[in-house]
């Protein structure tokens, strides 16, 4: 008798009036608390219960009647030692390359880019891939990659060696904020992660649903101290005031957010909770 394999890499299916939205895990890590900024470490020790918070790097497959999308596509092989799995994760949605035919990003760095490309071609060859305008403008700027630290600057020739690819397969889509990027799908400001990060809101028949990227990283502090940011948010004033705006407005009307970096499946609701927030995954 035929028995359908348990899923491993791809989580439980959220349905937003007629789409559906699948997480798929691209890989776990964890956070040291030394890259966040804001409070003292004894604080965030308290608060993590040790000085590694756990995460993930997330991908979501939505899907459309017969259309399928990406939003991301994680680390890809742009790093040996951090390869990317969703290659291993569409198979278990019963999804092929060839079936993504949109793929929505949030910013350009490594690994929410690096499952674009593979062998030097686009690793899904039908697929349009919107990029927010304001960060190919910046990835793409020498004087931007001469400002930040040296230890940074490696981050610009990965996102350019992959814009390049998609440049030649002219399959690059540019959009600003506020602009749909597929029918009932539209881009959303997110500024502060990095100069042009952008989120993406779904809404179907009376029902929302945020993607929201890099939002946030942490769950055990960045929920309850929203205003606590990461060594690497290009402007950590502008990702705090970001935060604190969206889980105002996502915990007021109740919408489900998907974040890259929650513990898988990294899908759920931001509900007040004292001072600051609480995250209910969806389970």
């Amino acid at each position: 008798m035929n028995t359908l394999k348990p899923r491993t890499l791809a989580g439980k299916t959220v349905t937003v009036g007629d789409f559906s939205v699948t997480p798929l895990l691209d890989g776990a890590h964890s956070f040291p608390l030394n890259l966040l900024r804001g409070a003292d470490e004894v604080v965030m020790l308290a608060m993590a219960g040790g000085p590694q918070a756990p995460g993930s790097f997330n991908i979501f497959l939505i899907k459309h009647g017969q259309e399928s999308f990406l939003v991301d596509t994680g680390n890809g092989t742009l790093r040996p030692e951090r390869r990317g799995q969703l290659p291993l994760c569409l198979p278990e949605t019963n999804t092929a390359p060839e079936d993504i035919t949109k793929i929505f990003i949030t910013h350009l760095h490594g690994d929410h880019i690096g499952g674009l490309v593979k062998d030097g071609k686009p690793a899904f060859p039908r697929a349009q891939v919107h990029v927010p305008r304001a960060e190919y403008d910046y990835w793409m700027d020498d004087e931007a990659m001469r400002q930040v630290p040296e230890a940074m600057r490696g981050m610009f020739p990965l996102a350019r060696g992959v814009l390049r690819v998609l440049e030649h397969d002219k399959s690059l889509v540019f959009f600003t904020p506020g602009e749909e990027v597929a029918s009932g799908i539209t881009s959303v400001a997110l500024f502060g992660h990095t100069l042009g990060h952008t989120g993406f809101m779904l809404v179907s028949k009376g029902k929302k649903f945020l993607f929201v990227g890099d939002l946030l990283h942490v769950e055990a502090i960045q929920f309850a101290r929203p205003d606590i940011t990461l060594a690497f948010d290009t402007d950590q004033s502008m990702a705090k005031e970001t935060r604190l705006r969206t889980f105002k407005q996502v915990a007021a009307e109740e919408i489900p957010i998907a974040a890259t970096h929650l513990p898988f499946p990294g899908i759920g609701l931001v509900l007040p909770a004292g001072d600051g927030y609480r995250f209910e995954a969806f389970k």
